[in-house]
């Protein structure tokens, strides 16, 4: 750990812990291994960064755009002094700092402010809650892998009500599996359909792969003997392990691996929209069209797929 530094290195900045803003008498340390600033005793509290879970080789705390998503930093105290509407704070969902309302992104982090766009304001009568959104509520400004639940919910589209109570039960609880029927069922046609080409396009290479195989054991399965038919009997059986195998994966952790899909898209699309300084809407709209479902792709993939078996089932190939 550095040892004191000047507050005027750290002027307008807040404590990595506890979100307090740093004044001319504060004990500033810093974690040797991002920067994030502290105060003294806030570190001697925890005996560590409050960073720590984002430590990486690329991670390095930056002033004014740290991108914490910690729920538990607490926020900044700052108190509407002057009372007007231009001053007055509300708390950012991705790094839980108290940020001007009147901006469109956080002053701390960069992020949106998600009230400027909330799908659930009582006051937007056009976006006013459903019967459905009630039933199914949950806290937008939530962190679902770093990531506002609000903003994965607009990006999973309509089938949200299905997804979004999985992942917040996921991410409570720190569950790495929740079991997807669709996933287990499709495998790899499931993952294109939600826009995961690549491990959807290595799912059904494998399973092909799998199957044409499969078709040649038994293209050449009536020229053996007993002790050869046994042997590719074995190793047929092996295969349809193997494509089981897919499918509980699939199954099991398509949930989770969904999951963080959407937040690394979510972050990905949010820094874009921040570098050409858009609006919540453009967001929002970014958002809806880069999530949600595609069909073209799945039966490009399913039609090519059912003319190979077909192919290799009537003896075309082997």
């Amino acid at each position: 750990m550095n040892g004191s530094l000047n507050m005027k290195d750290f002027k307008k900045q807040s404590c990595a812990k506890c979100g307090e803003a740093f004044d001319e008498k504060s004990d500033v340390v810093v974690c040797p291994e991002c920067g994030a600033p502290h105060h003294r005793e806030c570190w001697k509290e925890t005996g560590h960064c409050a960073c720590e879970s984002l430590h990486s080789d690329s991670y390095e705390w930056q002033p004014e755009k740290m991108y914490i998503g910690d729920t538990n930093i607490p926020p900044v105290n700052v108190s509407n002094s002057s009372g007007t509407d231009s001053d007055e704070r509300v708390i950012c969902p991705n790094c839980g700092r108290r940020t001007k309302k009147s901006e469109k992104y956080c002053e701390y982090c960069g992020y949106y402010i998600y009230e400027h766009a909330d799908p659930f304001s009582q006051n937007n009568e056009s976006n006013s809650e459903s019967d459905i959104d009630k039933l199914f509520s949950f806290d937008p400004a939530e962190q679902l892998d770093g990531v506002p639940a609000g903003d994965i919910k607009r990006f999973v589209g309509n089938m949200w009500i299905y997804y979004i109570p999985r992942f917040v039960r996921m991410s409570r609880a720190k569950m790495p599996v929740s079991f997807n029927f669709s996933a287990f069922l499709m495998h790899g046609f499931w993952f294109i359909s939600r826009k995961m080409y690549l491990p959807g396009s290595l799912m059904i290479i494998a399973v092909t792969i799998i199957s044409l195989f499969q078709a040649y054991f038994a293209s050449i399965v009536k020229g053996l003997s007993g002790n050869q038919i046994a042997m590719v009997s074995m190793l047929s059986l092996i295969l349809s392990g193997l494509e089981f195998i897919i499918m509980i994966f699939s199954g099991l952790f398509g949930n989770r691996i969904y999951m963080r899909f959407c937040a690394k898209k979510v972050k990905r699309i949010n820094s874009q929209m921040t570098v050409k300084n858009a609006d919540a809407d453009e967001f929002n709209r970014e958002l809806e069209e880069k999530g949600g479902i595609t069909v073209l792709p799945v039966l490009s993939m399913l039609i090519c797929y059912m003319a190979i078996l077909y192919i290799s089932n009537r003896g075309f190939l082997f």
